[in-house]
């Protein structure tokens, strides 16, 4: 397992007992590597605290049927976040999940993968502090260029990711198979934020999240 793949499954608290001791050995002398886990955790808490006014908000009819699997969910996928990866492999990825089809949530434009339909709705819409719905916002900050950048969770597309607000809409930066608790329920946000969109979170954000009031503000001017 390469060093990125054991980082991820610490945070997540995947290592068994054995590895998780080496790795700790390694945080112990390696203050660099420290902070990649510092910031990992760190974000995971931001997400957590941006989810919590509607974690224990009933779930709705609709969520709970969406989330019925028609088969066995993907548990546990981990890849390299797709902020620097050629717009066909993921494409050739998304095909294969059925997330590119006419009436799929993301197109590809320009280069990239940009949200359209009901995830385009939600990222420009909802806020964090929303009460339950198929799509669910957790975290909005700006990006070094000044974009500004929001996670996502979607029940019905078995998808989680971050995107950020260009012209031509919001284009994701990274995305992983991503589904619901048992019973169609969010899990805690903070443990259930798939690796690759907190790595991408960690290396887009520029200064600290938005809170309530400066989201609902930039919500207001459409993210600009």
């Amino acid at each position: 397992m390469e060093r990125d793949e054991r980082l991820a499954a610490y945070v997540d608290g995947e290592l068994d007992a054995a590895d998780r001791v080496a790795f700790e050995s390694e945080l112990a002398s390696d203050p660099e590597l420290r902070g990649r886990v510092e910031r990992q955790l760190t974000l995971r808490r931001r997400l957590q605290a941006a989810f919590q006014p509607v974690l224990d908000e009933p779930v709705p009819l609709q969520l709970t049927l969406a989330a019925q699997p028609a088969n066995a969910r993907a548990r546990g996928w981990r890849a390299p976040h797709w902020a620097a990866m050629a717009a066909c492999l993921a494409a050739g990825v998304l095909v294969g999940r059925g997330l590119l089809t006419e009436r799929g949530p993301l197109v590809a434009r320009d280069g990239g993968l940009v949200a359209r339909g009901e995830l385009a709705g939600a990222l420009e819409e909802r806020l964090a502090a929303d009460g339950p719905a198929p799509i669910r916002v957790g975290l909005s900050f700006r990006d070094a260029k000044g974009r500004y950048c929001r996670t996502f969770q979607s029940a019905p597309d078995q998808l989680a990711g971050v995107a950020c607000r260009e012209s031509a809409g919001w284009r994701a930066q990274a995305l992983a198979a991503w589904s619901p608790g048992p019973e169609g329920r969010y899990r805690q946000a903070g443990s259930d934020t798939p690796a690759p969109v907190l790595s991408a979170v960690d290396e887009l954000i520029a200064g600290p999240p938005l809170d309530a009031a400066a989201e609902r503000a930039a919500r207001d001017r459409r993210w600009k």
